[in-house]
């Protein structure tokens, strides 16, 4: 579907995270796992590295899976 890099998703998500540690949102509690985890493994990559989303579901540039989106 769409390719962007790790800056990008990075910054959404960890924004993302510290709403969801702050209280600010509330997801259940299997979306702020998510959250936190994928966070996690973003921070392990290059900022510059593609990541690619595709089927609900987030590739390194090598199309290694990263991480599934779960189900809200």
């Amino acid at each position: 579907m769409g390719k962007h890099d790790v800056r990008h998703f990075l910054d959404i998500y960890a924004t993302r995270n510290e709403m969801q540690v702050k209280g600010i949102t509330n997801p259940p509690e299997h979306i702020k796992k998510f959250t936190r985890e994928f966070v996690e493994k973003l921070q392990t990559y290059s900022l510059d590295e593609e990541i690619v989303l595709n089927d609900s579901s987030f590739y390194d540039s090598k199309g290694n899976l990263i991480m599934n989106i779960p189900d809200a």
